[in-house]
């Protein structure tokens, strides 16, 4: 048997680690405090006089960092930091040496001076890589498309096994969500709103923009800067000042007890009467979507308003044109891609927006993306996926066209 004495006489293992980290530590700190002193002696041209103090500063910048390493070495947090700023100070020096290399390699090395630089390199090489960027914005994008044509089975309770695991490939939640009567009252809700708000937001913001653009009146700025307020300020809180403002104005009760009356009446058809209820159920909802829609469509015909050429007027009613016969025949037909794009946008937007709408919508005026959160809080199905996929599909086009209509 070994004595006790002979056993403490080992090395214990976790002293020999400590001692490891620690050297490692004190290493780190003296490549730091060496990088720092190469880089101000070769790279400050500092002078004779300056040496004292400079040589002041490093001391008490290691001795700091050396205290450091000493306090921190139980501590995983400050040997990754130490890590980290040793090796950021070694490419920070690489980097201004390659910037200076005229200066300081051509000096050693004469050759050095035509060879290409890091930075640049490193520059190609990012331009190169542009491509990661729409990868990591695009590729979630994909992937939902790509299984909404999952075979996953679905459970007795409604909900689908190993949603994220490809199982094949299938039509079936297509055909379901078609035959979805949820979904189609939804989508239906959707397009009446979208359609609706549009119209008036477009025809307000149109005129709108002309006012701003053309005329100068009390208030203008004023006014401006209310214009992009509904752009800025965040969407729950338009929705809460928008709600506030219904019910300060009951126009709750006042839709649901019109929705009532226009039931029970006789004298309309039941598809017109079908259409006027749902229409009823949806006004706060189109009320809302036309008060953020407004901004988006005059700043986007203001910007066609901007390159407008004003002679082109001028010249129609030289020809006995009247205001209305200019506005009609020349004014309009030139800022017409700029009103369709902002139309396009005003209703991308308005198929879009679920935040403002789960607030301000009532019973019977669900929309889709009301009803996909729905969808999603029971449990996410390839069908949502689905429903999804023709969302983003239709909203690309449209943000698409209206694009390609402001560019004309």
């Amino acid at each position: 048997m070994r004595s006790p004495s002979a056993d403490a006489m080992l090395p214990q293992p976790g002293r020999l680690a400590d001692s490891s980290i620690f050297v490692i530590e004190l290493l780190e700190s003296a490549a730091l405090g060496v990088l720092v002193a190469v880089w101000g002696l070769l790279l400050g041209d500092m002078p004779a006089e300056q040496m004292p103090r400079f040589a002041m500063g490093f001391a008490a910048g290691y001795l700091v960092l050396l205290a450091l390493s000493i306090l921190w070495q139980q501590s995983q947090i400050g040997r990754t930091l130490l890590t980290w700023l040793s090796l950021g100070s070694i490419f920070f020096f690489l980097l201004l040496l390659d910037l200076n290399r005229e200066y300081v390699l051509a000096r050693v090395v004469p050759r050095a001076a035509g060879l290409p630089r890091i930075t640049e390199k490193t520059r190609e090489w990012l331009a190169n890589l542009s491509w990661l960027a729409y990868i990591f914005l695009y590729a979630p994008i994909v992937i939902l498309i790509v299984f909404s044509f999952n075979a996953a089975t679905v459970t007795e309770g409604g909900r689908v096994l190993s949603t994220s695991v490809w199982k094949g490939f299938t039509f079936n939640w297509y055909s379901e969500l078609a035959q979805n009567t949820r979904i189609i009252d939804a989508a239906y809700n959707t397009l009446v709103v979208a359609t609706i708000s549009t119209v008036i937001a477009t025809t307000i913001g149109t005129m709108t923009a002309l006012g701003m653009e053309r005329y100068n009146f009390f208030g203008k700025l004023a006014f401006d800067a209310t214009l992009y307020l509904p752009i800025i300020i965040p969407d729950i809180v338009m929705a809460l000042s928008l709600i506030l403002f219904f019910v300060l104005i009951n126009l709750g009760p006042w839709t649901l007890s019109l929705s009532e009356q226009v039931a029970a009446s006789t004298i309309l058809p039941e598809f017109l009467a079908s259409f006027l209820i749902r229409l009823i159920r949806v006004t706060p909802i189109i009320i809302a979507h036309v008060a953020f829609n407004i901004s988006f469509v005059a700043i986007v015909v203001r910007a066609r308003l901007a390159d407008f050429d004003r002679t082109l007027e001028e010249a129609a009613q030289d020809l006995y044109a009247n205001e209305w016969q200019t506005f009609r025949r020349v004014t309009l037909p030139l800022i017409m891609p700029g009103i369709i794009g902002g139309a396009l946008l005003a209703f991308t937007l308005s198929i879009d927006d679920f935040v403002i709408t789960f607030f301000v919508s009532g019973p019977g005026a669900t929309t889709l993306p009301v009803r996909v959160y729905s969808m999603i809080r029971i449990g996410v199905t390839p069908e949502v996926n689905a429903v999804s996929a023709v969302m983003l599909i239709v909203s690309i086009v449209l943000l698409v066209l209206s694009l390609a209509l402001q560019r004309r």
